[in-house]
């Protein structure tokens, strides 16, 4: 009885379970579907356009961003009031970080009651001095009529005696000494009155540029997001945990990261046996781990000139290499992860297989072909590959079948050039 004449019987039986069932069905469907050589997978020939490309991992970041640190101002201590929640997306203007004002608004608050005290006590010196300025001018004004009258006593005089005319000369000379000395303490009460105007200005100017200085800081105390963004915290060195309402951050401090999601990029590293073949605009594929089924069109940007060390355990060197993604989409975020596929070159009308269908078998370089229920192993010629396939000269035709796995051996032994490959993607 085969195993297919089973699932009758069971289906009749009242003590069947589901699970039995299933797991029943999916051997039968093994067993159907296997063929005499084995159930080894195959695949075709194909022929067409080839990519040779390199397989690279590597991670989102935004290619513009800008980060929000707590002003430098001179009123006290500042605080957090208000965080823009994170993970939000932002608009241009947003308000993200809010401080508390009291005390600037307390420095506004009695520069503005000085100014106030300042422009009133102006007010009084200039009215004192305009009054004081014209009390001497109508004493000159006095003292000349007198000068004058004395001059025309003279004229009077002129045909009297030597006595009076004489009298009348002093006279009129003490009168134009006296308007010389009213001229004079006008023009000295004009340089005090200027000096003291000037000083009372200075006063109120600077007052004034405290207060305006002031209002201007206020603003500093509202942080708004520059351009449209994601709202991401910065960690707090003095908490050890990320920034929070009620924190008091040293100026400087960095407070939210704002990176731009219109512009993404992917930052990888490649292998120093592949970095020569990396040149700027070259056409990239970018795949997410989080989304595989989603594909990013992307060009390479930069290519590093500076080999880094991978890391302490081996010496092999790799080199920055950042894509540019050609549209923005919602669920790219950066820190993402990224399978990212750089084209170097495309290849038309060639045949090609998967590197898992090529072995190596006596000295030579084969491929499994499907011969009706068995194998024969093919020589082949094989050309450039990229991380999955390879080409191949010569020794197929399109639509060939090759095994995806030795049929001579219980254990797969691929040929040389896709250990090679399999070598490098596991160090990528």
């Amino acid at each position: 009885m085969i195993l297919k004449d089973l699932v009758p019987i069971l289906l009749k039986r009242k003590t069947f379970v589901i699970p039995a069932v299933i797991g029943i069905l999916i051997l039968l469907f093994v067993f159907l579907s296997s063929d005499d050589s084995g159930s080894i997978a195959t695949t075709a020939v194909k022929k067409g356009q080839f990519s040779v490309s390199i397989i690279v991992s590597g991670e989102l970041r935004a290619k513009r961003s800008f980060t929000l640190t707590t002003p430098r101002v001179r009123y006290g201590q500042m605080q957090i009031v208000y965080l823009m929640p994170e993970g939000t997306s932002v608009k241009t203007g947003d308000v993200i970080v809010q401080f508390a004002t009291t005390d600037v608004d307390k420095t506004i608050s009695d520069r503005d009651n000085d100014l106030n005290i300042l422009q009133s006590d102006f007010a009084t010196l200039k009215a004192n001095q305009n009054q004081r300025m014209a009390d001497l001018e109508l004493n000159l004004k006095n003292i000349d009529l007198a000068y004058q009258q004395s001059l025309l006593q003279v004229e009077k005089t002129k045909f009297e005696a030597d006595v009076d005319r004489k009298a009348a000369e002093i006279n009129v000379e003490k009168n134009r000494l006296s308007v010389e000395q009213a001229r004079m303490r006008i023009e000295t009460q004009k340089i005090i009155d200027k000096s003291d105007t000037q000083k009372a200005k200075l006063r109120i100017h600077q007052v004034e540029t405290d207060l305006l200085r002031a209002r201007t800081d206020r603003e500093l105390y509202t942080l708004r997001a520059p351009f449209a963004g994601l709202a991401v915290y910065e960690m707090n060195g003095s908490t050890n945990r990320k920034i929070a309402v009620g924190d008091s951050p040293y100026p400087g401090m960095p407070l939210v990261s704002l990176p731009d999601l219109t512009q993404i990029q992917s930052l990888t590293n490649v292998n120093e046996v592949d970095i020569s073949k990396v040149v700027a605009g070259q056409k990239s594929h970018i795949r997410l781990d989080a989304f595989p089924d989603r594909v990013f069109d992307a060009t390479v940007s930069t290519v590093g000139t500076i080999g880094q060390q991978k890391d302490r355990a081996t010496a092999i060197k790799t080199f920055e290499v950042v894509l540019d993604l050609e549209r923005a989409d919602p669920i790219l975020r950066p820190g993402m992860t990224t399978s990212n596929e750089i084209v170097m070159e495309r290849i038309d009308d060639v045949l090609s297989i998967p590197l898992e269908s090529v072995f190596e078998k006596e000295g030579k370089i084969v491929a499994y072909v499907v011969k009706g229920s068995a194998y024969k192993a093919q020589e082949i010629q094989l050309g450039v590959k990229n991380s999955n396939f390879i080409i191949v000269k010569s020794g197929l035709q399109t639509g060939d079948k090759v095994a995806l796995r030795n049929p001579e051996s219980k254990e797969s032994s691929p040929a040389a050039p896709a250990k090679e490959q399999s070598k490098k993607n596991g160090k990528r």
